[in-house]
């Protein structure tokens, strides 16, 4: 009878010293990844503007200033999956609109679609200045900064997280809140790393 009240007594005490063991000693370190730490390599092998050297690609464009993490969007048609798209940005814009350190910036396709189409959105979705930019790019400076910037694909329209050094840290199809849901946690992640590393 004593053996069986030791073993329920250790059976319910282990958890509560793994928890306490794990919560003085260990550490909870999430990080996210560096995209292209030994350069581009084979990737878009068809774009042949990217710089393949096999150091650590670095987005060089004077569009995207270094000091600032940004979230990226490329539009190019107007229409009901452009109205979904912004409807899931304003979800990372309400969480982050006064964060100076991040902003968000959404490029047009001249060629396509003007500024007047995005702002014809206001009724429905809230557009903060300060946070969420929007530029009209002619057809070439859009495919310049989409392609050859921020390495991707022509028929990819996901959403790029670029941290404050130019580095790609992510790319999200937020046509899933599922992928709003994670860069909005990659965002936090990544902020959380920037306040340690100062």
């Amino acid at each position: 009878m004593k053996k069986k009240g030791f073993f329920l007594f250790l059976l319910i005490m282990f958890p509560v010293l793994l928890f306490l063991f794990l919560k003085g000693f260990g550490t909870n370190q999430f990080s996210i990844p560096i995209y292209y730490s030994n350069g581009i390599g084979d990737t878009l092998r068809q774009v042949t503007c990217l710089e393949r050297d096999s150091e650590q690609y670095i987005v060089k464009n004077p569009q995207l200033v270094l000091g600032v993490t940004k979230v990226i969007h490329f539009e190019r048609m107007d229409g009901p999956v452009l109205k979904s798209r912004l409807e899931e940005l304003e979800k990372v814009q309400d969480v982050f609109y006064d964060n100076s350190e991040i902003q968000m910036f959404t490029y047009l396709n001249n060629a396509s679609i003007q500024t007047n189409a995005i702002t014809g959105y206001n009724q429905r979705i809230r557009f903060m200045d300060q946070f969420w930019h929007f530029q009209a790019l002619d057809s070439n400076s859009w495919s310049n900064l989409k392609h050859c910037g921020l390495v991707m694909s022509e028929l990819d329209n996901r959403v790029v997280l670029v941290d404050a050094k130019n580095q790609i840290r992510g790319y999200y199809n937020i046509m899933e809140r599922e992928e709003t849901d994670r860069l909005i946690l990659e965002l936090r992640i990544l902020q959380t790393i920037d306040i340690e590393n100062e």
